[in-house]
């Protein structure tokens, strides 16, 4: 992650612009009660130059770096809203884009991890949570053309497996949402759900939920 040395929070460096990528999950550092947004947009324009309201980016957020490019995001339940078929992988066009959206100055966005907690976690009573046993099971094992659709998803997004009642899942996170995709093409609903439905019918022959 690239930082920059002209703007810090405690000590820490923050990141610049060249730290978040289209499609990242961010949320606000000064506001822990704000949804999760997306970055739509990394346009090459300053803080300073980059104009809102009365003022500059860098007049509203003088704590930041002023010479910084802007990132542009949307909050995460607007894009479900009003951009469910954007995918998150190329920039979305701030001329046409259907929702509102907000210009931040790297600084004050901080990158929302989507992975989850360990399975190693502290009970209440102190004692470590025990680790699931390593198992050598696939679940994809004698589903090929559902193994084939996971590999075409993994291209452009993360993808993983789960097991429900002998059958594979496949789990696609997209948009604040988890898709799941079953053996028999069926697409639980979500912002980039119709999109999901034509790749998987290609493999699946199935139809929606």
């Amino acid at each position: 992650m690239s930082t920059t040395d002209d703007a810090t929070d405690g000590g820490r460096d923050l990141p610049t612009a060249d730290a978040f990528a289209i499609g990242d999950k961010v949320r606000d550092r000064e506001d822990d009660d704000a949804n999760t947004a997306t970055v739509i947009n990394l346009p090459p324009v300053s803080c300073t130059d980059w104009e809102v309201g009365s003022g500059s980016v860098a007049e509203d957020n003088p704590e930041y770096d002023a010479a910084a490019d802007v990132v542009v995001v949307a909050f995460d339940t607007d894009l479900a809203e009003h951009a469910p078929d954007w995918a998150g992988e190329e920039p979305l066009s701030l001329a046409e884009a259907p929702v509102r959206f907000y210009a931040f100055p790297p600084g004050r966005l901080a990158a929302v991890e989507e992975t989850t907690e360990a399975a190693t976690a502290d009970t209440e009573d102190g004692d470590q949570a025990e680790t699931p046993p390593d198992t050598d099971d696939d679940p994809l094992d004698g589903h090929d053309d559902v193994r084939a659709l996971r590999d075409r998803l993994s291209e452009r997004s993360e993808v993983r497996v789960e097991g429900e009642a002998g059958e594979p899942v496949l789990v696609v996170d997209k948009l604040g949402a988890a898709h799941r995709i079953r053996a028999d093409g069926r697409v639980s609903e979500g912002p980039i759900a119709d999109r999901l439905r034509e790749v998987a019918d290609e493999y699946l022959g199935g139809d929606g939920e």
